[in-house]
């Protein structure tokens, strides 16, 4: 079952990038993947996939479905994987709160920041779909990422991260479409709606959260258990939550998840 389900996961990978070069990062290479009928007449979203502490970017990529997104067509995609603490555990340097436990201070928003702009010089990047797509320490380096580089980055989706822990450091450019995924039993990191809520202060949006759409993604809870709360933002800019009741800091997600993050995320470009 172990490989079947492996050779499921390198099935889905992307394709022969042509003459351009197909890995990026001097001293940290990171393999650019692209769909397998690549298109050098099409522009493609970017996807910048962070996977979580002690996580890695195949592990990542598989469970949002993103390698079937490059597959499919959708999109060109970037997982990197972070550096090696003590423990022997990945991690992103994104905030004093997580998750650089052993002070080794990597420049991770300088080294992905690089990598982003090298590909968009490179390949054919529809630049007003530039995203971000974290997990747990990947979804607080997801925020570090719209504070860092929000001239190029247009919009981030956090899964059980959280932003800036002092919102005072973090200055963007530019407003950055953000939707916060969290599980209201999360026990790694706790539930909360301050880091959407922080984020429709820097993107000029005012007002209370308010509920929308609800989403059923989540295997192992009944029903439609997430709830889509949403800030009164300026035309064009979205700061959104979605509040997943019952579930935890993995969720194990339906087959839903993928299609409607990826809709969400189309639908929201920089205008």
């Amino acid at each position: 079952m172990k490989l079947a389900w492996l050779c499921l996961l390198a099935a889905c990978g992307g394709g022969d990038s042509g003459p351009r070069p197909a890995t990026f990062g001097d001293s940290r290479p990171t393999d650019l993947k692209v769909p397998p009928a690549f298109d050098d007449s099409h522009d493609y979203p970017l996807i910048l996939a962070l996977h979580g502490y002690g996580g890695n970017s195949f592990q990542h990529a598989a469970y949002f479905g993103l390698t079937k997104l490059v597959s499919d067509g959708e999109a060109i995609m970037l997982a990197p994987d972070g550096l090696v603490d003590s423990t022997g555990k990945q991690f992103w340097n994104a905030d004093a709160a997580c998750c650089d436990f052993g002070g080794k201070n990597p420049d991770d928003s300088g080294y992905l920041g690089k990598l982003l702009d090298d590909v968009i010089a490179t390949y054919p990047i529809d630049k007003s779909r530039v995203f971000v797509i974290g997990h747990s320490n990947g979804g607080f380096m997801a925020y570090r990422m719209a504070c860092d580089h929000a001239d190029v980055i247009t919009a981030i989706v956090g899964l059980a991260g959280a932003a800036a822990s002092n919102p005072a450091a973090c200055n963007p450019a530019h407003s950055v479409n953000v939707l916060h995924m969290h599980g209201t039993s999360d026990d790694t990191v706790p539930y909360s709606e301050g880091s959407a809520q922080q984020w429709a202060g820097k993107d000029d949006c005012t007002g209370a959260l308010t509920a929308g759409a609800t989403f059923d993604l989540d295997r192992s809870v009944d029903g439609t258990e997430t709830q889509a709360l949403t800030a009164g933002c300026p035309a064009g800019v979205t700061v959104e939550q979605w509040k997943m009741a019952g579930v935890g800091h993995i969720p194990n997600f339906s087959a839903a998840f993928t299609p409607t993050m990826w809709t969400w995320l189309k639908d929201h470009p920089r205008k």
